[in-house]
C-alpha cells in the first residue's frame, strides 16, 4: 500500500515537471518571436523613416527648383540646395554628378569648369526664332529676330542642308559658305558664295584657312554685325583659339556647334569657351548627337555635342532666363530616341553666380 502511494507521488511530480518544463519552453517560444517581431517591425520603420526622408529630400528638391525657374519666385539657392538639386537633375547617379560638386563649391576658373559660360541668358527686348526646317534634321539654328545692320554671315560646315543660309540669304544677307568636303550645294543662290575651303588655326592644314585670313581676302576688315555659323566638326577649337578678340567681335551673332570628343583639343576646350563668353552671351543652348555625358574632361560632365547661340554683349542687356531646356519648338531631334533621354540642361542653372 505504500509502495502504491509512492509510486502515484512519483507520477505526480513526474507531471509537474513536465508541466513546468512546458510552461518554460512555451515562454522562451513566446520570448523569441517577440525578440523576432520587434526586430522587423524596427527593420520596417527604418526603411519607411530612409523612403520618407529620400521623398522629402526629392519633394524639398524639386520645390527648389519650381521656385527656381520663375523670374517673380526665383530664390537665391545656397550650396546645399544646389547639391540636392545637382543629384536630382543627374537621377542620383554618380557617374554623372560625380566631379560636378568640385565645379559647384570650388572656385570655377580654377576647375576650370564650363557651365556657368554656358548658361543661356534672356536678351532684352529680342525673342528667339529658328532658322532652317527643323523637320528636315541638322542644319537649322536657333537665333533671335534682329537681323538690323546684318549683311555678311560666315557659314562654316554647309554639307546638304542648307536651309539655314537659305533663311539668311531671303533676309538680304550675303553669305559665305565654306566646306571641304562637298563637291557642289544643292542649289544656288544669287547671296551664297561658296567656297571648298575649310577652317582651321593658325596653323596651316590642306584646304583649310583661318578665319582672319579668309575675311581679309573677302576684304571684310572693316566689317561690323556679322554672323558666324560653325558646325566644322571639331576644328571649330583650334579656329576659335587662335582668333584674336578683335576679329570676334565683329560678329554680332556666333552659332557653333561644341564637339567635346576631340583628345587633341580637349586642353582648350575652356580656354575657347571662356574667351567667347568674354565678348558674347549664350541666349540658347541644346544637346545634339549622342546622348551621353564627357569622361574627358576633368569635373566636367556634358553631351558629346552642344548646339549654344551668342549675341555680342555690346550694346545689349541680359536678363536671368527661366526658360526649360531643349525648347520642344525649336527641337528637330525628339525627346527620346532609342530609350535615351535629351539632356536636360536646367543642370547650367545650378552654376548662375547672379
Amino acid at each position: 500500500m505504500e509502495s502504491k502511494r509512492h509510486m502515484v507521488k512519483m507520477i505526480k511530480l513526474v507531471n509537474k515537471k513536465k508541466k513546468k518544463k512546458k510552461k518554460i519552453k512555451k515562454k522562451k517560444k513566446t520570448l523569441y518571436y517577440f525578440i523576432i517581431g520587434s526586430i522587423f517591425i524596427f527593420i520596417i520603420f527604418i526603411l519607411l523613416l530612409l523612403i520618407s526622408k529620400k521623398f522629402y529630400q526629392k519633394k524639398n528638391a524639386i520645390n527648389i527648383s519650381n521656385k527656381n525657374t520663375n523670374n517673380e519666385t526665383r530664390i537665391k539657392l545656397n550650396l546645399s540646395q544646389k547639391l540636392k538639386l545637382l543629384k536630382l537633375y543627374t537621377n542620383n547617379n554618380p557617374l554623372r554628378y560625380k566631379g560636378l560638386e568640385k565645379c559647384l563649391t570650388m572656385d570655377p576658373d580654377s576647375q576650370k569648369c564650363i557651365y556657368h559660360l554656358l548658361l543661356p541668358k534672356n536678351v532684352v527686348g529680342k525673342n528667339r526664332i529658328l532658322l532652317g526646317n527643323k523637320t528636315e534634321g541638322d542644319g537649322s539654328y536657333v537665333i533671335l529676330d534682329d537681323f538690323k545692320d546684318i549683311k555678311i554671315a560666315y557659314s562654316f560646315g554647309i554639307y546638304k542642308n542648307i536651309q539655314f543660309d537659305k533663311a539668311l540669304a531671303d533676309r538680304g544677307i550675303d553669305v559665305f559658305m565654306y566646306d571641304h568636303t562637298i563637291s557642289g550645294l544643292p542649289y544656288e543662290n544669287p547671296r551664297f558664295h561658296w567656297f571648298k575651303i575649310g577652317i582651321c588655326g593658325k596653323k596651316p592644314h590642306h584646304n583649310l584657312k583661318d578665319l582672319e585670313t579668309l575675311i581679309q581676302e573677302n576684304k571684310h576688315t572693316s566689317e561690323k554685325n556679322m554672323i558666324l555659323k560653325l558646325d566644322v566638326e571639331k576644328w571649330e577649337w583650334p579656329a576659335i583659339n587662335d582668333i584674336n578678340e578683335a576679329t570676334l567681335k565683329q560678329f554680332k551673332y556666333i552659332l557653333i556647334e561644341y564637339h567635346f570628343f576631340s583628345k587633341t583639343y580637349s586642353g582648350i576646350y575652356y580656354d575657347v569657351i571662356k574667351k567667347i563668353a568674354k565678348t558674347h552671351q549664350s541666349f540658347y543652348a541644346r544637346c545634339n548627337g549622342p546622348r551621353s555625358y564627357i569622361t574627358n574632361f576633368g569635373n566636367n560632365r556634358i553631351c558629346y555635342i552642344m548646339e549654344v547661340s551668342y549675341i555680342i554683349r555690346e550694346n545689349n542687356t541680359f536678363t536671368y532666363d527661366d526658360t526649360i531646356y531643349p525648347i520642344d519648338d525649336f527641337e528637330y531631334i525628339r525627346q527620346e530616341i532609342n530609350g535615351k533621354l535629351e539632356m536636360n540642361l536646367n543642370i547650367l542653372k545650378l552654376f548662375d553666380n547672379q
